[in-house]
């Protein structure tokens, strides 16, 4: 690994362990997921949605060629995320801003496997 990559490395293994984290807490119904969107109104469905999406985001950030493609991806559901969260729950969400920055990081980084996939 050469030195030009490895802050790139860490936070991809960042974004990996906290998508992890909270992808295995939406399918796990913890009851502070399971209130959230109950809260929000939709029902359970989204969550193991956006649990599963956020499960196979985390595998794809390792899969040579589809970084780009799951930064992307879990930059989206991060975006939805939040939005969901302003609109109809409220803070806490600074963790959210955090994972937009690192997931907006990696698919800027790895943005011609996106551009290629379009073309």
């Amino acid at each position: 690994m050469n030195t030009v990559n490895r802050p790139l490395t860490i936070l991809r293994a960042a974004l990996t362990l906290a998508f992890l984290y909270f992808g295995l807490r939406k399918l796990g119904s913890f009851s502070t997921d399971v209130a959230i969107y109950e809260a929000i109104g939709f029902g359970q469905f989204p969550r193991y949605i956006t649990g599963s999406i956020e499960l196979v985001g985390a595998g794809l950030l390792w899969w040579r060629g589809w970084e780009g493609i799951a930064g992307l991806l879990l930059l989206g559901t991060m975006i939805v995320g939040l939005s969901a969260l302003l609109i109809w729950v409220g803070p806490p969400y600074w963790h959210m801003l955090v994972l937009i920055l690192g997931t907006g990081t990696v698919a800027v980084h790895y943005r011609s496997q996106v551009i290629a996939l379009i073309r």
